[in-house]
């Protein structure tokens, strides 16, 4: 018995170290393709946005498959933690709160979180204005960690969802009066390419809404990490981290560095 229960334990650390090396050459990545332009499906059903793109470069550069692996946002990392998923990539902001579930990369880029509301209403993101209001929040994002701590306990009724594109269509329709998240994902894909110019778009600072976004891997695997910071640094200084950039964001430059 003590026999069996030693093998157990010695298979069990071998997986959780070198789990993705287990699998030849790919990797697979965990992502939530609802929020374009970072991360999104196409009408054939392919995987397409900035993020993946990024992703499919620093693959290339590394000599590994990438496997992308569709979930709900709020799934990702507890698909991490049981090895269903050997990383996550989809916008996931580097918070103390996840850095104790999980091990990050170098930047990979860099955003501030924002408050959606229509401009007519002169909503502001203070426990003042939005007493009585509800806010919509897509589930196990940092921006819902937020609204809970800031907001759910003055007054003010929290909404979630599990996608992004659920929370704009209650935004639009009213059924909610503000929405909290990325602030580049909501003016590129909201705003602009949804036509939405009645809305405003407010920059949100908080330590609770860290800016800088990067991959994720499950604690112990620092060989993966170390393979995704090698290729990000190459696709950095051939070019295709810049190129990527502009296809998506024009000039706006989403790096700051480490």
């Amino acid at each position: 018995m003590k026999r069996a229960s030693l093998l157990f334990l010695v298979l069990s650390s071998l997986w959780s170290v070198g789990s993705y090396a287990a699998k030849d050459d790919t990797i697979r990545i965990g992502v939530d393709a609802t929020f374009a332009p970072f991360e999104f499906t196409k009408p054939d059903g392919s995987l397409s946005g900035f993020e993946i793109d990024l992703g499919n470069a620093i693959c290339k550069e590394i000599q590994k498959k990438c496997e992308w692996v569709p979930s709900n946002f709020d799934g990702l990392i507890p698909s991490l933690n049981v090895n269903r998923i050997d990383a996550v990539m989809s916008s996931l902001g580097v918070s103390e709160k996840r850095r104790k579930q999980v091990l990050f990369t170098d930047i990979v880029w860099t955003g501030f979180s924002s408050m959606l509301s229509r401009a007519d209403l002169h909503l502001q993101p203070t426990v003042e204005s939005l007493k009585g209001k509800v806010i919509g929040v897509q589930q196990g994002t940092m921006q819902e960690h937020y609204v809970r701590e800031r907001f759910a306990n003055h007054g003010v009724q929290v909404q979630t969802y599990q996608d992004q594109d659920q929370v704009y269509a209650d935004l639009i329709n009213g059924r909610i009066d503000v929405s909290f998240q990325d602030m580049l994902q909501a003016q590129f894909d909201f705003i602009d390419a949804g036509k939405h110019s009645d809305f405003t778009n407010l920059r949100v600072e908080d330590k609770l809404l860290p800016a800088d976004s990067a991959i994720a891997v499950k604690k112990g695997n620092e060989k993966l990490v170390a393979l995704f910071n090698d290729g990000l640094k190459k696709i950095h200084a051939d070019g295709t981290y810049n190129r990527i950039q502009r296809q998506y964001f024009g000039d706006l430059n989403l790096y700051r560095g480490q």
